[in-house]
């Protein structure tokens, strides 16, 4: 019996960023250099010097409904960590007093704390690694009801010792074991880490690099974003991803995230636009091995999804070895 339960965390181990796991329970504490990619890092890296992959619609791996159109991502929270993402796009809404986590209308079927939760014990179990959280209210889900604010900040109160407060050249050390929480609206007592401003979907590059991060005590920093998440095509997507990618591996950028997610057609398909974008960006990111900033992704952590070659798990990997 010890043999085989032996060899069954062996196996655990292996498919760890190719399965679904349950949130805390498998957060294991030693799955290979993902698990603890930023560890040996030196503290003094700037975190927008750094190369991170992030998960898009983070938490739909458990959506059970329209999942053509609602799931991005086929692992849940423990396994996306385990495969090395560090940055989560979490959307919560606040229903029947629960923050619970959405696409669209559609719930996840998990709440924002458990989600939270996971993270830190994550964190607990490899302090040396950080993570990164953009928040998005919900409001397709709870009509913008006008309580999720207070619910949100309250929250966020009780967990405040595992935030980061953001400031402009935040390092890597002063990251490490903590959440730094963007926020793409305000929230009661905030911000816990900072809230966005000036966040956009088109493709004015001007546009793109005016965005803010409004910190606690009212200072602000500057904050890049592309989020041209419905193209014409590939190629339309593809040359937002890449100008982004250069302006920040030009060097002197200030905390930026480039989605490569999106979709393409009047209905969504995320799993056509991962296939086309992720494996063109890993190659690009391992050519030119210059600072990528954070990278939300589709399917992060697998390479088929659908019956489609969607390179979640390549473009991970090539972020990863870009530090």
């Amino acid at each position: 019996m010890r043999t085989h339960g032996y060899f069954f965390l062996i196996l655990l181990i292996a498919v760890s960023c190719s399965a679904k796991f349950d949130l805390e329970a498998d957060i294991i504490a030693g799955a290979g250099n993902a698990v603890s990619w930023m560890t040996p890092l030196p503290d003094d890296t700037p975190v927008s010097e750094l190369s991170i992959p992030g998960a898009h619609d983070a938490a739909t791996a458990g959506v059970t409904s329209w999942t053509a159109f609602t799931r991005t991502q086929e692992l849940d929270i423990a396994a996306l960590w385990n495969c090395g993402v560090r940055a989560f796009d979490l959307r919560p809404a606040l229903s029947g007093g629960t923050l619970g986590i959405y696409h669209d209308k559609y719930s996840a079927n998990v709440t924002f704390p458990e989600v939270m939760d996971a993270l830190i014990v994550a964190l607990r179990r490899h302090p040396g690694e950080g993570a990164i959280v953009l928040i998005r209210h919900e409001e397709e889900a709870d009509g913008d009801n006008p309580e999720w604010g207070t619910a949100m900040g309250g929250y966020l109160s009780g967990i405040r010792e595992h935030l980061a407060d953001y400031r402009e050249g935040l390092t890597l050390g002063e990251l490490r074991g903590k959440i730094l929480v963007l926020c793409r609206g305000e929230y009661a007592g905030g911000p816990y880490g900072a809230y966005i401003r000036g966040w956009t979907s088109g493709t004015d590059a001007s546009a793109q690099k005016a965005g803010s991060l409004v910190l606690r005590g009212g200072a602000t920093a500057p904050f890049w974003v592309q989020d041209y998440y419905d193209p014409d095509g590939a190629d339309d997507k593809w040359e937002q991803v890449q100008l982004m990618l250069d302006a920040v591996g030009a060097g002197d950028a200030p905390l930026a995230v480039n989605h490569a997610s999106g979709y393409v057609g009047k209905l969504p398909d995320y799993r056509s636009n991962a296939r086309d974008i992720n494996a063109k960006a890993a190659e690009y990111i391992r050519q030119h091995g210059r600072p990528a900033g954070i990278v939300m992704m589709d399917f992060a952590g697998v390479d088929r999804s659908g019956g489609k070659d969607v390179a979640g798990d390549t473009l991970v990997k090539a972020l990863i070895g870009n530090n």
